[in-house]
């Protein structure tokens, strides 16, 4: 990879040995030309942290190109895909989150953590995912899929799950939103998701709607692994993975 654009710091509060300058530090030592930093926006204050994280970039001499973006939480409490804040104009780059089970607001490891049936959680999953590519000031969708992976049984949900995002491709494309090949997932999913994973990009690409590759990189080790990401393109056509320009917004 030559680039990696999805980086947490250890402002999030959950990374470890992830400041800005070892960061930059490891982005030039794996030779990337383009990083974003993206950490979290749990609630509408952490957006003083990603200016406190730009400003620390800027004192920085890094080789690579930083794009500084944030990881905006979709929040939890709704089932409409709202983000937590809607005031990014000042970054280039908005991955939205979805992380939490909407209308309860957990976060759930395993099915056994989620509150909600089966079919309750579809419903709302289904929901707030229409909304959340619906949104316009969205750039890229992180980590499609690894949400409903935790609490859904493959053998009955996986085919429903592809006919959502039929839909939901097809609101991407006309919002230009893209959607991410997260390398944290790969390391999460269990096989009756990970084997047909890549019908979900095979969606995204034929309503034209763009790929790009983010680590998800909670520590420095972390940076640029790709093996869970190039089993994925292996199952695509070759060519399909976008760069950083074709998603970044420019202000």
């Amino acid at each position: 990879m030559t680039y990696d654009m999805h980086i947490h710091t250890d402002y999030c509060g959950h990374c470890s040995g992830m400041s800005v300058e070892a960061i930059l530090r490891r982005a030039d030592a794996l030779g990337l030309d383009t990083i974003a930093i993206t950490d979290h926006v749990f609630r509408r204050q952490d957006l003083a942290i990603i200016q406190q994280i730009a400003g620390e970039v800027k004192r920085c001499t890094p080789r690579c190109r930083v794009i500084i973006g944030a990881e905006v939480d979709v929040d939890g409490r709704y089932a409409d895909g709202r983000l937590v804040t809607d005031n990014v104009g000042g970054l280039d780059y908005v991955i939205a989150g979805f992380h939490y089970v909407p209308t309860v607001g957990i976060y759930p490891h395993r099915p056994d953590d989620c509150v909600l049936t089966p079919d309750e959680f579809f419903a709302a999953w289904r929901s707030s995912l229409l909304g959340i590519v619906s949104n316009p000031v969205v750039s890229t969708l992180a980590h499609p899929g690894r949400l409903p992976a935790s609490v859904l049984d493959a053998k009955i949900y996986f085919d429903k799950m592809l006919a959502v995002y039929v839909e939901a491709a097809r609101r991407s494309a006309e919002n230009h939103i893209a959607w991410e090949i997260n390398e944290l997932t790969g390391m999460r999913l269990n096989d009756g998701y990970r084997d047909r994973w890549h019908r979900i990009y095979e969606i995204a690409l034929e309503a034209g709607v763009k790929l790009i590759y983010g680590s998800d990189a909670h520590d420095p080790l972390s940076m640029g692994l790709d093996a869970f990401t190039r089993e994925t393109l292996k199952k695509l056509p070759a060519g399909c993975l976008s760069t950083p320009d074709d998603v970044i917004r420019t202000s």
